[in-house]
């Protein structure tokens, strides 16, 4: 099953780069010698901080996972039909709507000019 190529029958398999005669026996010291001297820290007591740091992280993720349900379901309150702001809903008039001040507050010119010359329904 073993193919025979004339490539590898003119190169053979000997490749040319030799390893000096016990270089790895003795690497590990030679290596060792090689690297200069240093001390080694005692282990200090953790900082405050240090200490508190992960609490910290995981109550400000907690805080924004929080944050982003507020707004996420403030966004789907919206769509449902409720009121989408408290000052928006006491400021209106009792001749205008809730809906009339909705367009008010957060519709631009742009997509008002639009509402009026399409067929659309929104």
């Amino acid at each position: 099953m073993e193919k025979k190529t004339p490539l590898l029958d003119e190169i053979g398999r000997k490749h040319g780069m030799k390893v000096p005669e016990s270089y790895f026996a003795d690497f590990t010291e030679k290596m060792a010698e090689s690297l200069p001297e240093r001390e080694i820290p005692l282990s200090e007591q953790p900082t405050l901080w240090l200490r508190v740091r992960p609490w910290v992280y995981m109550a400000a993720m907690f805080a924004g996972i929080w944050l982003m349900l507020k707004m996420f379901t403030g966004i789907f309150s919206v769509e449902n039909g409720e009121t989408p702001d408290v000052e928006m809903t006491a400021s209106a008039a009792e001749e205008r709507s809730i809906e009339d001040e909705w367009i008010a507050h957060y519709v631009d010119d742009y997509t008002a000019y639009e509402m009026l010359y399409t067929d659309v329904e929104y």
